[in-house]
């Protein structure tokens, strides 16, 4: 019988990627196979490509274009021109990409990781998988994973009824309701359900908690799909995953001044600092607080006191804020999973002995003495959209077979497109499915086992001070519709909008991207020969600040390195009266001659996007879409359009200008970004 031994390897920035190569693992070991899992920089230490013989290979693209933090090592060593031919000629691989459409670098690395391996003599067994975020990653994922296994099965010749380990067809037929009276009857049954706990009415004296909104779910909704669905006798469900924790909680308070390093002091991505207080020295509007044709911006100001000397950051540069999750939502997550009333007692992890799951862990994000409140508030990100085998496990919680009937639906093959509609791209929370389903009471342990990492918020800073740094941040509003039990702002907006002057925070240094002044690896003084051109719309424009106050730093100090060359920004807005930001400081750094020229586009005032701009000004573009050793192209804002059509500009122009092919054009600009003259810095 062959070896049962073959290897997972990811790259992972957020957890997304590393989660399904956990997947992966987790029911390969479900069939008896014995995979090892690393992260592709481990390569070369751990374990050496060219020795393998079935890789499976998971890996994203930041939204830059980059690779993530732990596989840009290996990215760059197996694009090396030294490396032979046949130098994997031995091994058989498949590659799951995950990425964003929204970005123009979209599956960028995992297509350059595939097209290496291919040059090297691997041989991939089947198309690459490309999951996109923007849709749903699952609608590609589970049909990659389906279709890997089926290789897997081929190749360690496991039989068909193994196979069915890793998922259940449970016969739960949901009974149609046929009359009007039945389906009053279900509904007033579903209010008594949500109200006959005291979460319901208020929660428990004293204690802040979040109650939920009236909501009418349609026909179809997450509470009910279309018939087909609820009437499929044979729904493939995936199984449950194995239970691993066990949680002992004493009589014992934990102590005040605790100092429970934040997470462990787990390592993350593209975090270099451990984390440290700094203090709140402003919190004010840049918007009109009041308007209602604009987001709310506003700005938040931070003093790094003794860590200064240390923190070494350049403008573009940006800084993790230790965003905690909500105590009113906290507590009803702990009330419903009945441990509210021993939240702040001293809680002690441990694995079951009992347990099934191989090499099993406790998260190392996770204290093993802590307490229940102090997780769910700093470790355990308790907003993100549940994922599959979280809904799998909710199922199992509840006392209503309706409820689990649905539930199981939700994260079963042919419910895929529910789970989409109805959890996934309205982005309900854990508290929006525990609302929906009030009979489901979950065991704290598998919401620990299951409820991904509470990931720190990077924001870029505005200003260049050795001592202080602000940040200017859009308020993020998510009304109570489409699923959704309780109007709330994102869970940073919630969190900054609540500091004030002379609160201490929690930061963390973050590693410098491509997107800085001056550039990696180059000199501080080059920075002022260095031709730019740079486009922000709404808060995007708030890092070209940092730049400038730079800059004009350079030209006091050094005055001969500060070259007469083209500084251009286009800055986009509705209406330049009602929300343009730091307008006076542009327009100053324009009188001094930091900036040649400002050039503002006012989407709603008068119909003039950035790239409406940019196409105005196209004698002040072209140069920089040249290839040039100096000039840089910096873009920074919202992805969900800007950076596409941006992109899209860009290529137009140099299209009409040359006379060639869109596509002709496009293989010229990623020209540009391949060797870092355009640079973008974008998010979801």
């Amino acid at each position: 019988m062959p070896s049962t031994d073959f290897l997972i390897a990811y790259g992972s920035q957020t957890g997304q990627a590393e989660t399904i190569a956990k997947s992966v693992k987790e029911k390969a070991e479900l069939i008896g196979l014995t995979p090892r899992l690393f992260t592709l920089d481990e390569n070369e230490k751990n374990f050496h490509l060219h020795e393998e013989k079935l890789c499976a290979i998971v890996v994203s693209s930041t939204g830059d274009g980059d690779a993530p933090d732990n596989c840009a090592r290996f990215v760059r060593r197996i694009s090396r021109n030294a490396l032979p031919k046949d130098h994997l000629k031995g091994l058989d691989y498949v590659i799951l990409g995950l990425g964003d459409s929204n970005y123009s670098s979209y599956q960028t690395v995992p297509m350059k990781v595939d097209r290496q391996l291919t040059a090297l003599g691997a041989n991939r067994l089947f198309d690459r998988g490309e999951a996109d975020d923007q849709v749903g990653l699952e609608l590609a994922v589970e049909p990659w994973i389906d279709q890997f296994f089926k290789v897997l099965a081929e190749k360690f010749e496991i039989p068909a009824e193994k196979l069915n380990a890793i998922t259940e067809s449970p016969h739960i037929k949901l009974q149609q309701v046929k009359t009007e009276e039945e389906k009053k009857a279900l509904l007033q049954k579903r209010k008594e359900d949500e109200e006959s706990d005291d979460e319901g009415k208020g929660g428990v004296q004293g204690v802040e908690m979040l109650i939920p909104e009236h909501y009418d779910y349609p026909e179809v909704s997450l509470l009910k799909g279309v018939p087909t669905l609820s009437n499929d006798e044979n729904l493939r469900v995936p199984i449950a995953s194995q239970p691993f924790i066990v949680s002992s909680v004493s009589h014992k308070k934990l102590p005040v001044d605790h100092k429970l390093e934040w997470q462990n002091l787990c390592k993350m991505p593209g975090v270099v600092t451990k984390p440290f207080e700094v203090l709140v020295v402003g919190a004010e509007f840049v918007t009109d607080p009041f308007s209602k044709k604009i987001k709310t911006k506003r700005m938040i100001t931070v003093d790094f006191g003794d860590h200064a000397p240390s923190l070494q950051y350049e403008p573009g540069d940006a800084l993790y804020f230790c965003v905690p999750n909500p105590a009113p939502e906290v507590n009803f997550i702990l009330k419903r999973c009945g441990v509210l009333s021993i939240a702040d007692q001293q809680c002690e992890l441990s694995i079951d002995p009992k347990t099934e799951k191989i090499n099993a862990q406790i998260p190392g994000h996770v204290h093993k003495l802590t307490t229940l409140r102090y997780m769910f508030t700093t470790c355990l990100d308790i907003r993100r959209a549940p994922g599959r085998p979280l809904i799998r496990v909710l199922a199992e919680s509840t006392s209503d077979p309706a409820e689990k009937r649905r539930l199981l639906e939700l994260c079963s093959t042919q419910g895929m497109k529910d789970f989409s509609d109805f959890v996934r791209t309205p982005g309900l929370s854990l508290a929006d499915m525990l609302f929906a389903f009030p009979n489901v009471k979950p065991p704290v342990d598998r919401l620990i086992e299951l409820l991904p990492r509470l990931i720190p918020r990077p924001y870029s800073m505005s200003s260049y001070e050795n001592r202080r740094a602000r940040f200017v941040y859009s308020e993020m509003e998510f009304p109570a519709t489409e699923g959704r039990r309780h109007a709330r702002k994102g869970l940073a907006t919630d969190w900054l909008n609540s500091l004030k002057i002379g609160d201490t925070v929690e930061i963390l240094g973050k590693e410098p991207a491509r997107f800085r002044l001056p550039p990696l690896g180059m000199p501080k003084n080059k920075a002022g020969s260095l031709p730019l051109l740079m486009v922000g719309p709404g808060t995007g424009v708030s890092v070209f600040l940092s730049f400038l106050h730079f800059l004009r730093k350079l030209k006091k100090e050094s005055p001969s390195d500060f070259s007469d060359v083209p500084r251009i920004l286009f800055f986009g807005c509705r209406d330049a009266q009602v929300d343009s930001i730091y307008m006076n400081e542009l327009e100053l750094f324009l009188a001094e001659g930091i900036l040649t020229d400002l050039i503002i586009c006012e989407s709603e005032k008068n119909k003039e996007r950035v790239q409406d701009g940019l196409r105005k000004h196209v004698e002040k573009v072209l140069p920089f879409l040249e290839p040039s050793p100096d000039a840089k192209i910096f873009i920074c804002g919202d992805a969900k359009g800007m950076s596409k059509d941006v992109w899209q500009c860009f290529a137009d122009i140099v299209a009409g200008e040359q006379k060639i092919a869109d596509l002709e054009a496009k293989k010229k600009l990623m020209e540009l970004k391949k060797t870092d003259q355009y640079i973008e810095d974008v998010w979801g």
